[in-house]
């Protein structure tokens, strides 16, 4: 039994577990699954219908929202990736990026990558989902605004 970091009490698989109860939840979210499988999850995966997710039309409809947690010694390894038909954007804590901090924003757009700082100062799974669900929300909103 793995007990570290923010999903202290968690084991990985309980982790996924709760992730994907709150992805079940998520409004426009749609055949949420663990990935590669039920029997060795890594990440939870959801379809996402946009529009009903920002409670208004938006030009892409359709899109993946995929939650990686992984307990780690020290900071847990996190992800929480949008990917729809122009973008694919989300929040990776993770070790790829240390100049930017322990949490980095990432932008994939016409074949150009960006990263910047994103600070999420919370350690639960759970917590880091909420954050950059509420996030996500206005990057969308950025991006058909720009």
């Amino acid at each position: 039994m793995v007990l570290l970091a923010g999903g202290r009490g968690f084991t990985r698989r309980q982790g996924l577990r709760r992730l994907k109860e709150r992805l079940q939840n998520v409004a426009g979210a749609s055949d949420v699954r663990y990935r590669p499988s039920k029997v060795r999850p890594r990440t939870v995966v959801a379809d996402l219908a946009v529009d009903q997710f920002l409670g208004k039309a938006f030009p892409r409809t359709d899109a993946t929202l995929e939650v990686l947690w992984r307990p780690h010694e020290g900071d847990d390894i996190q992800r929480v990736q949008y990917v729809d038909d122009a973008v694919s954007l989300g929040w990776h804590k993770d070790d790829d990026h240390p100049d930017l901090g322990v949490t980095h924003f990432q932008l994939a757009r016409e074949g150009e990558v960006k990263h910047e700082p994103a600070d999420i100062e919370v350690e639960a799974p759970l917590s880091v989902l909420e954050i950059c669900l509420e996030r996500l929300r206005k990057r969308l909103q950025e991006d058909v605004n720009n």
